[in-house]
């Protein structure tokens, strides 16, 4: 899509953050799997390097995928396009520098991206276009975002999608016995949404819903670091996900007010979350021990309650010693983030729902005040 000065492409970076055993895996390996047997994409994994990945989609290691459609063979350049499939993403962001070069190319610039290295000379990359997808837990988040890295801009890039508990239980999936219908379908669908061609537009209709969402996002100076750096990239994050909606539907390219709605739900839904992302993230020493100990409360608030028994007896490893628990807690209830509550002479601890003067831990300090 032309955005006057330069262009705009579907490719987005979309990060699943959930506990161990919450199922990110299983949501994106079917996913990849479907894109890769249909051969339409250039599939790179997380175990890679991000100096393989350039070296991959340069000018030097461009591959052709070559697809036989009604008895025809259709050979496709990826040109200098790739899905990095990233499960398990601190093996990609840890084993190389890989943040500066992603938040670059995720801008798919029409000119050409240029790296150099000792032993390969500089290597050009023309029209780069990765689109990514991975996984980590919220514990995870702490170590690969450090606080002076959240304002930076790869996170602003990355739409992180949040989930807490599992929203179903399949004890018993279905066998795959190589006659599935669905994923024939699946499959075809995906080779026949790669031949598109040309730029998307909008409706009368979406174009004024996209209008209206454009002028009304803005960056608080008085937000969390992550939530303000992506209050800004939003309308953009909307934009792609129209695209990628609108091609998975129809032909014509045309976005029209339902994709471009949608679009804008699932993109606020994402900021809405990014407090509980980044919850781990601060300059407090404590704020990882303190997301545990909200994570907890608010875990086991819903099938009983909790005392500070509890507390100390799941996470004392975390915690250290009983006069920190002490600290924490009173930080948090200082913070508006848990209340407490008296009954037959035992503290109750709860999580506070949906107090717009709840603060992130990481702005409370030791003493139960806020970080200035």
């Amino acid at each position: 899509m032309n955005r006057g000065d330069y262009n705009l492409f579907p490719n987005m970076f979309t990060i699943l953050v959930g506990h161990t055993g919450l199922g990110k895996g299983r949501s994106i390996n079917p996913a990849v799997g479907l894109l890769r047997e249909s051969g339409c994409a250039n599939i790179l994994s997380d175990k890679l390097t991000i100096q393989y990945i350039l070296e991959k989609i340069s000018d030097r290691g461009q591959a052709v995928a070559q697809l036989t459609m009604q008895g025809n063979t259709v050979s496709i350049g990826h040109d200098s396009s790739c899905f990095i499939s990233a499960p398990e993403i601190e093996d990609l962001l840890t084993a190389s520098e890989a943040m500066p070069s992603l938040k670059e190319l995720w801008e798919a610039k029409d000119g050409p991206f240029e790296y150099g290295t000792r032993g390969r000379g500089l290597v050009k990359i023309a029209k780069p276009c990765p689109t990514m997808l991975g996984g980590c837990t919220p514990s995870q988040i702490a170590v690969l975002f450090p606080s002076q890295a959240v304002g930076g801009g790869f996170v602003r890039r990355c739409n992180f999608v949040y989930e807490g508990d599992r929203s179903k239980f399949i004890v018993w999936p279905l066998p795959r016995n190589g006659n599935d219908p669905e994923r024939d379908a699946l499959i075809a669908d995906l080779r026949h949404i790669s031949q598109l061609r040309g730029s998307f537009a909008f409706d009368p209709i979406a174009k004024k819903e996209f209008e209206k969402y454009y002028t009304s996002v803005g960056g608080d100076e008085f937000a969390d670091e992550a939530t303000s750096s992506y209050e800004t990239s939003k309308p953009y994050h909307a934009l792609k996900l129209a695209m990628a909606l609108t091609a998975s539907r129809y032909d014509s390219m045309i976005i029209n007010f339902v994709d471009m709605a949608k679009a804008i739900q699932m993109v606020d839904k994402c900021a809405a979350e990014l407090r509980k992302v980044f919850r781990a993230v601060g300059d407090s020493p404590d704020a990882v021990i303190m997301d545990k100990v909200i994570r907890y409360i608010e875990a086991k608030s819903k099938t009983g309650y909790v005392t500070r028994s509890d507390i100390m007896g799941a996470l004392w490893r975390d915690v250290g010693s009983s006069a920190n628990l002490d600290v924490i807690l009173a930080s948090l209830e200082a913070g508006r983030l848990i209340k407490t509550s008296i009954q037959s002479n035992v503290t109750i601890y709860r999580l506070v729902k949906g107090n717009p003067n709840a603060v992130d831990p990481s702005l409370i300090n030791n003493s139960g005040g806020m970080i200035q």
